[in-house]
């Protein structure tokens, strides 16, 4: 071969090896399936299903007033519902399992987008997890989604799953595509929704009393409210926060009941509540205690997960300011949630 013959071999060999790097980093970059860089492309087949890497980018790029956060409880509403009912383009940023630490997190990179845009935040709180460590998350978070060093996104420019998963698969089938409304939209349909599918996934806890003392439980929801929330609610005044604490099943209060943990639950929701509302900006819904909601098997798909038109009734009521607990019917909102726990015929559920 000659010397031009192996300077041009050369050359074309870095270009084409250049090429193999440059376009599958320019497809990433241009789709940004994760939307890292740049809001969605109007017309591309999106597949909205990875809450941990897509939501910082939805939260950064998305045209929104407002959110709803919480864990796999709030994945069934659809947000078109907040706009209809309360004139409010709503973005869900769901977590799967949510801790309040994945909270503080997605409300960084919301405030930090938005700021004082943003006019209401609708949170969903489970009160299991608000005992838990302040810094634990339900998984890791991914660094290069995460952080603000752009050199550590080639892990996202040559990723094999993103690129093929996220921008080739969806060109080629867009069956898949996500409805923007109904993002993280659970898999079941409307006939997984009777006591017969609920009893599939659900096995009675043991009847192991509790002996945890009800103040650890509150000293973990303290540390969590002062570290992960109340924060947020001090720096945005002007931010509406609209709490409600999901309504599971009569079942999960079944296992409450059997492991002793019935007035705990009670004591954390009074403790947690007095002290959110604390906050003139602050509102708190109680659906725990419905027992239309709660003992109607017809609404769940296990022991705690509801139907979309179980979030259409919660949107409705939050719209008209129905089952809002306040500091004056605390009281008699917990004391009804204690004697429905307390007295309700679980014999007659035929396990």
């Amino acid at each position: 071969m000659t010397e031009n013959g192996k300077r041009n071999f050369i050359i074309a060999l870095i270009a084409t090896i250049a090429a193999g790097l440059l376009i599958p980093a320019t497809a990433v970059a241009v789709v940004d399936p994760f939307f890292h860089y740049h809001a969605p492309l109007k017309d591309f087949p999106y597949v909205v299903d990875d809450q941990v890497d897509m939501n910082p980018g939805l939260a950064a790029h998305m045209d929104y007033d407002s959110v709803l956060l919480g864990s796999s409880m709030t994945v069934a509403f659809d947000t078109d519902w907040f706009n209809e009912e309360m004139g409010l383009k709503t973005q869900k940023l769901s977590y799967n399992g949510a801790y309040p630490k994945d909270q503080a997190i997605i409300m960084d990179k919301i405030f930090n987008a938005k700021g004082d845009d943003v006019k209401r935040v609708f949170l969903g709180i489970d009160e299991l997890n608000y005992s838990s460590d302040i810094n634990q998350t339900k998984f890791p978070v991914t660094d290069y989604i995460y952080d603000d060093n752009l050199f550590d996104d080639v892990k996202y420019l040559w990723n094999k799953t993103v690129l093929l998963d996220y921008v080739i698969k969806p060109l080629i089938d867009r069956s898949d595509a996500s409805e923007w409304n109904m993002i993280y939209k659970p898999w079941w349909q409307p006939m997984h929704y009777n006591l017969a599918n609920v009893r599939l996934y659900y096995t009675p806890a043991p009847e192991v009393i509790d002996t945890t003392p009800t103040e650890e439980y509150i000293a973990g929801i303290e540390a969590n409210l002062n570290a992960n929330i109340i924060p947020y609610i001090e720096a945005h005044p002007d931010t509406m926060y609209t709490v409600f604490y999901p309504p599971y099943s009569i079942l999960y209060w079944y296992d409450a009941y059997r492991q002793g943990q019935i007035d705990k639950i009670a004591d954390k929701y009074d403790y947690m509540t007095r002290r959110l509302l604390e906050y003139d900006n602050v509102e708190v819904y109680f659906f725990q205690n419905d027992t239309d909601v709660v003992c109607n098997f017809d609404n769940y798909a296990d022991h705690t997960h509801y139907s979309p038109e179980v979030c259409h009734y919660m949107v409705d009521c939050m719209s008209q300011g129905k089952r809002k607990v306040t500091i004056d019917n605390l009281d008699e909102e917990l004391k009804a949630l204690k004697d429905m726990a307390y007295n309700y015929d679980y014999e007659s559920i035929d396990l």
